[in-house]
């Protein structure tokens, strides 16, 4: 099968639901579904699906990876692999991650701080920035002659690291779809290009690929999703994670919205020492997008100004906004992975419970963390 790996700051789950979306009528797709680490990739290669982390679920992986190498024979057409790159060292970066699978095809989204507090933090910002980019990059550089090169040229970074590769290059145009039930970012036009552009190598027509992403494109929870709440609110539910590209985009989203507008933010992780300015700089961006501004985390706690109503924990901050919610008001809810958890602040104002199935980390395994919080 052909391998395609995407990597990227931000965007990378989403990218690839899009390029799966543009391929799958004609061809059997595997995706890592967001696996997308040392550990991630080989247990998705394998079919081994990841419910927990003590030591009995490792015993358990360890048990089960000889028994599915034998046995899981599924074919597929194409592999659609997301490639995290956490910091410079193996086994947390790209060279490492290109000893496990060698992808004909590469996809290079954007690069920003995301996960910088593990590359060099003496460095000034835009060194930290070069270095990031230059590890994914690799992804990118390691193409053969007969491979094919997406990158999105109008990110400085990208441009600059894609420079040596042997693969044809293809150049991103940003390309926009509405959609009814997403608020996409602008960013994710360069996904939508990037997904024609795949197609297209695979003998599918612009139109044609167009028609399939817009009839079925399904995003991961927790991405964009417009949901229904409270008071007759909408929300934009992009819980699942953030960073300081993706944050500003969706705050410029949310100022399309009419007033009332709330931004609930939490704590951009993984950023070492450019943690302050970036918090700093996303209040700013807050305060001219958003009517009310609701953070969550220490971070925002300490670094956002005064303005803000802060809170240091989910639960807390959904007792207030429960009782504090206008009616016919925009919530876009956003902040990172892990001790944050914003998805439950967004199951506490659905207008529809049952719409919790259509959030991020609903898992047994993330019910039973999130219950000690």
């Amino acid at each position: 099968m052909t391998i395609v790996g995407v990597t990227g700051s931000a965007g990378k789950s989403s990218a690839i639901s899009v390029c799966q979306a543009a391929l799958g009528s004609k061809y059997k797709i595997k995706t890592n579904n967001g696996t997308n680490s040392e550990s991630g990739i080989p247990f998705a290669i394998l079919g081994i699906k990841i419910s927990g982390y003590s030591p009995i679920d490792w015993l358990k992986y360890i048990l089960l990876a000889p028994i599915q190498l034998i046995s899981n024979w599924q074919k597929y057409d194409i592999y659609l692999c997301e490639m995290g790159v956490d910091g410079p060292d193996s086994p947390k970066n790209m060279s490492f991650l290109l000893t496990i699978i060698k992808p004909q095809i590469g996809i290079f989204l954007n690069a920003n701080l995301s996960h910088s507090q593990n590359f060099d933090q003496t460095l000034p910002t835009d060194q930290i920035l070069l270095k990031i980019g230059l590890e994914k990059s690799k992804l990118i550089t390691s193409l053969p002659s007969t491979g094919f090169a997406l990158i999105n040229n109008n990110d400085p970074i990208v441009a600059k690291t894609t420079q040596n590769t042997l693969a044809k290059k293809i150049y991103l145009k940003p390309i926009h779809i509405d959609f009814s039930n997403f608020a996409t970012p602008q960013s994710f036009d360069v996904s939508i290009s990037a997904a024609i552009n795949l197609a297209q190598i695979f003998n599918i027509n612009q139109t044609e690929a167009i028609n399939n992403i817009k009839n079925n494109l399904i995003l991961p929870p927790g991405r964009c999703s417009i949901l229904n709440g409270i008071n007759n609110s909408t929300i934009i539910d992009s819980s699942y994670n953030s960073s300081p590209l993706a944050c500003s985009e969706m705050l410029d989203i949310l100022k399309k919205y009419p007033s009332p507008r709330i931004a609930v933010l939490g704590d951009m992780r993984e950023l070492g020492l450019q943690s302050k300015s970036a918090h700093q700089n996303i209040y700013q961006l807050a305060l001219k997008s958003a009517d009310t501004i609701i953070s969550i985390g220490t971070d925002t706690n300490k670094h956002f100004g005064d303005k803000a109503i802060k809170f240091l924990n989910y639960s807390d901050a959904s007792i207030y906004l429960i009782k504090n919610l206008p009616k016919n008001a925009t919530v876009l809810v956003k902040g990172s992975q892990n001790t944050i958890f914003l998805e439950e602040l967004v199951k506490s104002i659905l207008k529809n419970p049952a719409d919790a199935n259509k959030l991020c980390r609903q898992s047994p395994y993330w019910l039973k963390i999130k219950s000690v919080h």
